[in-house]
């Protein structure tokens, strides 16, 4: 199995694309070639060829799992279900903890007016039909220093805690959100894009009457999450398989200080007050995304079982799979060449404005032995960023095709690798081009090179 734990960072809620390549070159016999003026800084295939470049190196391409990496404290917590006409079922899930923010202390006699659970939006991935939300407390304890992968589960109690007439919605994720005064101003208070899920009264008023009787766990907000007094909740969707083309996973920043749980009230003694008190996602609380993914039915299915079948297409797709590259016709460029220039020509199938936008950027990495290590030269990872005018990914490899033509390096493939920041938070997915693809645009290595006889 591969080892990840380079590539895992901690971070604050978040997602990365994964895919699976196989491409194939092959190489003319090399001629002695002068080299040129050339700059990669275009970065334009075309340009690289005028000049005496050479595209006739073979490539196989195709896709590999890429899920196990750590799907906790992430940037963005991920929730929704969609069907994607290419990929399959996305389904996301949160599960994460709640605090306080300090001590809490509880006039007499308290009474539940609501209680909001509000998660205040990072973006989306698909589109924004109505999706119904679902609410369970967890029975299962989660811990901030754990480490969880997007098939990890906990136990849940109890039923639903959505209201019925909140449970079914269509995200509004760029309108500003209005509410009744809540900081005691007097004007309403105007919030940024937000889900907004009334829960059960019932669990607000049990909060409620343990504030009042001086409940030790609500002394500190270190009191509360070590007391497992409430332990979080698990929120997913209802409908875990929507139709084909519909749906959406949404991103939440779980730190946000509009992120929370919100319960309104009153005391006995004052009805005409309207008072509330909040549990927060601080930065000691663990949660992480669940992910399901089925792919069965579709092409990247059988790239995974067969790498062969990624010659027409193969995939990159967040949590759960990246593309591979395999150079094997590098070995004909004579071992004492001068690598000029080296250009990596990935053209993906996209139309501009489709809601299934591509990732923006990947890592390249190959394997050395168990571990992914980041291609790179001089301190600076090499990068491949989406260039929506040519449509494609274009790579400049110069410095890793001359260790491998010099044998510094072994030719073991190429691993797209999305951004680790996001690779596990978002949901985001590519559609690459192979070389025997259906399309005009395929996938090339064009390379200027000097023979030093």
């Amino acid at each position: 199995m591969m080892n990840l734990k380079k590539l895992h960072n901690n971070w604050r809620k978040g997602v990365l694309l994964s895919a699976c390549f196989v491409l194939t070159l092959s190489v003319l016999p090399s001629c002695k070639k002068t080299s040129s003026k050339f700059g990669t800084e275009a970065l334009n295939v075309d340009d690289l060829l005028a000049a005496g470049g050479v595209d006739t190196f073979q490539l196989k391409t195709s896709s590999v799992l890429f899920d196990t990496l750590a799907t906790d404290n992430q940037v963005y917590g991920t929730l929704g279900a969609y069907h994607d006409p290419k990929f399959g079922i996305v389904n996301a899930s949160i599960y994460t903890q709640f605090s306080i923010a300090g001590s809490i202390s509880m006039g007499t006699a308290p009474i539940v007016d609501s209680v909001v659970l509000s998660l205040n939006y990072g973006g989306y991935y698909g589109k924004l039909d109505p999706q119904t939300f679902e609410v369970y407390q967890l029975a299962d304890a989660l811990h901030k220093d754990s480490v969880y992968k997007r098939n990890t589960v906990k136990a849940t109690m109890g039923s639903n805690l959505v209201d019925p007439g909140s449970a079914t919605q269509t995200p509004v994720t760029d309108g500003k959100v209005i509410i009744a005064d809540s900081d005691g101003d007097g004007n309403a208070d105007t919030l940024n894009p937000q889900l907004r899920l009334k829960l059960s009264n019932a669990l607000g008023q049990q909060f409620l009457d343990d504030m009042a009787a001086d409940n030790p766990a609500f002394e500190s907000s270190e009191a509360f999450l070590s007391s497992g007094y409430f332990k979080g909740l698990k929120i997913n969707v209802a409908d875990a398989t929507p139709s084909n083309g519909k749906g959406a996973v949404l991103y939440f920043n779980l730190g946000n200080a509009q992120t929370k749980m919100t319960i309104y009230y009153k005391l006995a003694a004052e009805p005409s007050v309207s008072r509330n008190v909040a549990l927060i996602i601080n930065s000691s609380c663990g949660d992480f995304n669940h992910v399901d993914i089925d792919n069965s039915g579709y092409h990247i299915a059988d790239v995974l079982a067969n790498p062969i079948n990624g010659q027409s297409q193969f995939y990159s797709q967040s949590f759960n799979v990246i593309p591979k590259i395999e150079l094997p016709t590098i070995k004909n460029v004579p071992g004492k060449s001068v690598i000029n220039n080296a250009l990596l020509y990935l053209p993906i199938a996209y139309q501009t404005g489709n809601v299934y936008y591509p990732t923006q950027t990947f890592l390249l990495a190959y394997l050395d032995g168990e571990d992914f290590t980041l291609i790179g030269y001089n301190g600076a990872v090499v990068t491949a960023t989406y260039d929506n005018n040519q449509k494609a990914y274009v790579v400049d490899l110069r410095h890793y095709i001359q260790e491998l033509v010099s044998g510094k390096k072994e030719n073991s493939g190429i691993y797209l690798i999305p951004q680790v920041t996001y690779f596990n938070c978002t949901a985001d997915r590519v559609v690459f081009n192979g070389p025997a693809s259906s399309y005009k645009t395929k996938p090339k290595l064009v390379i200027k090179y000097t023979e030093f006889k």
